[in-house]
């Protein structure tokens, strides 16, 4: 079975119907920022610090919980919720201390096709000192967070570089535009097709890589939703030990 695998992926080629290596995804996002920690980050930097960290196509949400309908009526395909707030300290401690700030977020990202929470993780930041001094930090938040809060984000690397493409269908076989983070065994699920409607689940399984791209199984009822080229493809999430 391995080795007739083995054939079919290398007889896929690249011809037939194709699709460009990478489509950027939908994303709602609401980074609202805690009253009591306005007078040191702005709404509209927040914003800019979570957006670039996404690097998606983002379409920004006024409000401070947005819920699956909002993401469906914005038309996009992830909807992610970022609230900044300040950090309590220990008991007696201020939250400022020697020009810094210590805050965070809980970063809750949403696929907006199956409702489920692909990525849930708080992130805490400690900002650099406010040149402007401790008691006045609200006149410098670019310089207060410009290192800290990118630098910080960096080493959570965004849910959406696992978001692939179909490329190319041969059934019972797949080409997937994925490479990182998958190895053979790993279980893909297609969620969404190329209209950016829901679609599926069809769950495909990673058989080999194939230079740019993953080669993956699929099996699917017969009359039932089929793989097609440009079908949205996120990672399952494997079970906790």
């Amino acid at each position: 079975m391995r080795c007739a695998l083995l054939g079919a992926g290398l007889a896929f080629g690249l011809t037939g119907p194709v699709l460009a290596r990478s489509a950027p995804v939908r994303v709602l996002v609401s980074a609202p920022v805690a009253d009591t920690a306005r007078p040191t980050m702005s709404a509209t930097l927040w914003t800019k610090m979570v957006s670039d960290w996404v690097s998606a196509t983002v379409i920004p949400f006024a409000g401070e919980q947005p819920t699956v309908d909002d993401c469906h009526k914005a038309g996009a395909d992830f909807v992610v919720s970022a609230p900044f707030e300040l950090r309590p300290r220990l008991p007696g401690m201020p939250n400022v201390g020697g020009g810094r700030v210590a805050a965070r977020s809980h970063i809750v990202v949403t696929n907006c096709f199956t409702s489920s929470v692909v990525y849930d993780q708080t992130v805490s930041f400690d900002s650099d000192p406010s040149s402007a001094g401790a008691g006045d930090l609200e006149s410098s938040p670019e310089i207060t967070w410009s290192r800290n809060v990118p630098a910080t984000l960096g080493k959570y690397p965004v849910f959406f570089a696992h978001i692939a493409r179909v490329f190319q269908v041969r059934q019972p076989l797949v080409l997937v535009d994925l490479r990182e983070g998958v190895k053979p065994g790993d279980v893909l699920r297609i969620f969404a097709g190329a209209d950016h409607k829901a679609k599926g689940p069809i769950y495909l399984t990673v058989t080999q890589m194939l230079g740019k791209y993953v080669e993956a199984m699929y099996s699917s009822v017969s009359g039932g939703p089929q793989p097609a080229v440009g079908d949205f493809v996120e990672p399952v999430a494997k079970p906790s030990p």
